[in-house]
C-alpha cells in the first residue's frame, strides 16, 4: 500500500517546481524587450485615441507630432539656442536644490533618528510641515529672494527635503535592537554606536530618500518656474501652453524627465558602489 502511493506521488507534478518553470519563462524575456513591448503598446493607444478623434489634435497632438517636436528641440540644444540655455538654467536648481535637500533632510533626519528634543519637539512640526500646499509657498519665495535662480533652488529645496528626513529617522530605527545593547554593553559611545552602526544600517534608507528627492527637486524647480517667472524649461512650458503648442508642450516635459532620470540613476550608482552589501529593489528600474 505505502509502495503505491509513493509511486503515485512520485509521478504527479511537483507544484513547486510547475510554479518555478512558469515565473522563469516570464524572468526569461530581456527587460529591454518589455520596455520596448509596453511603449509600443503605450503609443499605439495614444495614436487610436489622436485617430479616432477622441480629442482636437491641438489638445492632444499624435506621437508622430510630439516626436517631431522633440527631434527639433534637440536640435536647438545641441546648437546652444535658448532651450539649451534654458535647460542648464533648470539643471543648475535641481541640482543646487538636491544637495541642499539632501544636507539638510540628512542632518534633520538624525536629529529626529537619534535625539529625544528631535522625536518630541521636532518631528510634530515636520508633519505638520508635510501638510502645508507646498506649491503655494512659490510666489513667496520670489518675493522674497527675486525672479532669479535663488528662489527656483529654495522651492526645490523645500518639496524635497522632508522625503530625506522621514527615510534617515527610519533608517537609525531600524538598527537591531540586541546588537546596539551588546555595543553599549561593550563601553561604546553614542557617537560610536551612530558611526559604526547605526548609520550603515540607515544607508539603504537614506538613499531610498535621496532617489524621491532627486525627483522632487525636479518638481519644486518647474513648479518655481511656472508660477515665478524666470528663464529655465518650466517657463518654456508655460508660455508654449498659453499658445496651445501641446507638441512643444510635451517635447519640453521630455527633457525636463531626462533631468529626474539622470539625476535618479547617478544617485543609484551611488547607491551601488556606498551600500554594496545591500540588495537592490527588484522594482527599481534605473538601480537594478
Amino acid at each position: 500500500m505505502s509502495t503505491q502511493v509513493t509511486e503515485r506521488d512520485a509521478s504527479a507534478p511537483d507544484p513547486v517546481a510547475v510554479y518555478v518553470e512558469r515565473v522563469s519563462l516570464l524572468d526569461r524575456v530581456p527587460r529591454w524587450v518589455l520596455l520596448i513591448a509596453l511603449g509600443l503598446v503605450g503609443l499605439g493607444i495614444w495614436q487610436g485615441i489622436v485617430s479616432l478623434g477622441v480629442t482636437s489634435r491641438i489638445l492632444l497632438p499624435g506621437p508622430v507630432e510630439t516626436f517631431g517636436q522633440i527631434i527639433s528641440t534637440a536640435g536647438d540644444i545641441a546648437t546652444g539656442g535658448h532651450v539649451a540655455e534654458a535647460l542648464w538654467l533648470t539643471t543648475q536648481e535641481v541640482l543646487w536644490g538636491f544637495l541642499a535637500a539632501a544636507a539638510l533632510g540628512f542632518a534633520l533626519g538624525v536629529v529626529v533618528g537619534e535625539t529625544k528634543f528631535g522625536q518630541v519637539a521636532v518631528m510634530p512640526y515636520l508633519v505638520a510641515f508635510n501638510a502645508l500646499p507646498k506649491v503655494a509657498f512659490a510666489p513667496v519665495f520670489v518675493a522674497w529672494l527675486g525672479f532669479g535662480i535663488n528662489s527656483k533652488i529654495l522651492m526645490a529645496t523645500f518639496i524635497a527635503f522632508l522625503p530625506v528626513i522621514v527615510d534617515t529617522a527610519a533608517g537609525l530605527a531600524s538598527a537591531d535592537k540586541d546588537t546596539v545593547m551588546l555595543f553599549r554593553s561593550l563601553g561604546a559611545s553614542r557617537w560610536q554606536t551612530l558611526r559604526k552602526l547605526k548609520l550603515p544600517a540607515a544607508l539603504p534608507f537614506v538613499f531610498a530618500g535621496l532617489k524621491t528627492a532627486s525627483v522632487f527637486a525636479v518638481v519644486g524647480a518647474v513648479v518655481g518656474e511656472y508660477l515665478g517667472g524666470g528663464g529655465g524649461l518650466g517657463e518654456l512650458v508655460r508660455l508654449s501652453s498659453q499658445q496651445l503648442r501641446m507638441d512643444r508642450v510635451f517635447a519640453l516635459i521630455f527633457y525636463l524627465s531626462l533631468v529626474g532620470l539622470a539625476l535618479f540613476a547617478v544617485v543609484g550608482l551611488l547607491e551601488r558602489k556606498v551600500v554594496f552589501w545591500h540588495r537592490p529593489d527588484p522594482t527599481d528600474s534605473v538601480s537594478a
